[in-house]
């Protein structure tokens, strides 16, 4: 369960029946920190507002800078009424892979300076000192591997090639998060990739190459179940969670009628609605809420 909310008390001196002289300010009592690509990036920069309760993601103001035409799933949990005590430094920027000389993504990479996990971890070193999260009162979300999968077919490797260049990949993955574990975080959700073969660029799932991504969804999801699987016993006082959003895709893009969309084969670009795809490759709104209220539940249901 989460602390209770920290007051910073003040030390003037308040006469019988006056108001206090100032404002006693409320500090968060939880923070999330988020790490990841496009499916989880909200724009935020470091150099600017930094969130507070009153503005719990800070920059840029809502609603934020998304592929999904409006919410996605960060929002819904920083948002949802029972985390009003909490903050959330969202570290996450598009187009970024676990790392990119690994994934061998140097192709595919973004033009700005924040490529990869490290990158994005070293923007997380520079959070001030006066930022009191702890072990206890924060949870550090991961969510890679959909660039690292498709820049393999968008490269044209074989799945056998492919495997073997996902393998450092993964591991290195790992790596990082063990470095957040050395900074003081204790509690991991890491989110596995969703069925992204049902998406426009592989078709809607029936291009030759969807079946090939498929199987490397596969192979990086099951080797990320395996190393948290391990990972507290390699960093005692860790726990670390799964969050597996396939079978909330699954369900939505099944039965895309009964969520709005005329069917699952289209994409709303750039309103993100009515259809389930925002574009190419980016779920849209109904998706991405649907996912931010099925990570709440979890949450929730793992004491987080």
């Amino acid at each position: 369960m989460w602390p209770p909310a920290l007051f910073v008390t003040s030390h003037s001196q308040v006469t019988m029946g006056a108001a206090p002289s100032n404002p006693v300010p409320v500090l968060p009592a939880r923070y999330l920190f988020s790490f990841g690509d496009s499916y989880t990036a909200t724009g935020f920069d470091i150099s600017g507002a930094q969130p507070s309760l009153s503005n719990p993601l800070g920059n840029p103001p809502y609603p934020h800078t998304t592929t999904s035409g409006g919410d996605n799933w960060v929002d819904i949990v920083v948002y949802n009424s029972t985390r009003k005590d909490t903050v959330a430094y969202n570290y996450a920027v598009g187009a970024n892979f676990v790392n990119m000389t690994a994934a061998q993504g140097q192709a595919y990479a973004p033009s700005g300076p924040v490529k990869e996990l490290k990158d994005q971890m070293d923007q997380f070193r520079q959070l001030p000192k006066t930022i009191l999260w702890n072990a206890t009162n924060s949870v550090f979300f991961n969510f890679f591997g959909v660039n690292d999968i498709a820049v393999q077919v968008f490269s044209g490797r074989s799945y056998d090639n492919a495997t073997k260049i996902l393998a450092p990949d993964m591991s290195n993955y790992f790596t990082q998060i063990g470095q957040q574990y050395s900074l003081g975080a204790r509690r991991f959700v890491v989110v596995l990739v969703p069925p992204i073969w049902r998406a426009s660029v592989f078709d809607y799932g029936r291009a030759t190459t969807a079946a090939t991504v498929r199987n490397l969804t596969t192979i990086w999801n099951n080797a990320i179940q395996s190393s948290a699987t391990s990972f507290p016993s390699r960093y005692p006082g860790a726990k670390m969670v799964i969050f597996d959003p396939t079978a909330t895709f699954n369900q939505i893009l099944d039965q895309p009628q009964q969520y709005g969309a005329p069917n699952n084969t289209c994409y709303s670009y750039p309103a993100g609605q009515p259809c389930l795809w925002a574009d190419f490759i980016h779920p849209g709104l109904v998706v991405q809420k649907a996912l931010g209220n099925a990570m709440n539940t979890f949450l929730k249901s793992n004491g987080m």
